[in-house]
């Protein structure tokens, strides 16, 4: 094996090793104690589900069981200071509760959720 071969491996191993620390450091757990809809209109059912925010994309993605089962848009919202717990702010004036705002604990920031 020629070593620029050698060479390009070993980048696209490194590469992929810090792709997925970086999406692994995104995604944060949440559980969600009732059912649920997203601006979207998509559905949630109550569970816990990994939430993966996107903020060049402006999306979130809800999973579970390794499975995508909901993405909405969002806009991100620095805040001075850090979250104390992980909290959902609902709205309260739909049949079924439709998320709009998650907070994750210790981070600087909201992730407004819009259609």
């Amino acid at each position: 094996m020629s070593k620029y071969v050698r060479t390009v491996l070993s980048l696209m191993v490194a590469l992929l090793f810090v792709t997925s620390v970086a999406l692994a450091q995104k995604t944060k757990t949440l559980n969600i104690y009732s059912d649920a809809v997203l601006p979207s209109g998509q559905e949630l059912k109550a569970g816990k589900y990994q939430v993966a925010v996107d903020e060049t994309s402006k999306q979130v993605s809800f999973t579970q069981n390794k499975k995508v089962v909901a993405t909405t848009g969002c806009t991100v919202v620095e805040k001075p200071e850090k979250n104390p717990c992980d909290s959902i702010r609902y709205d309260g004036n739909k049949t079924k509760p439709q998320l709009q705002e998650l907070r994750f604990g210790g981070e600087h920031r909201s992730i407004l959720l819009i259609h």
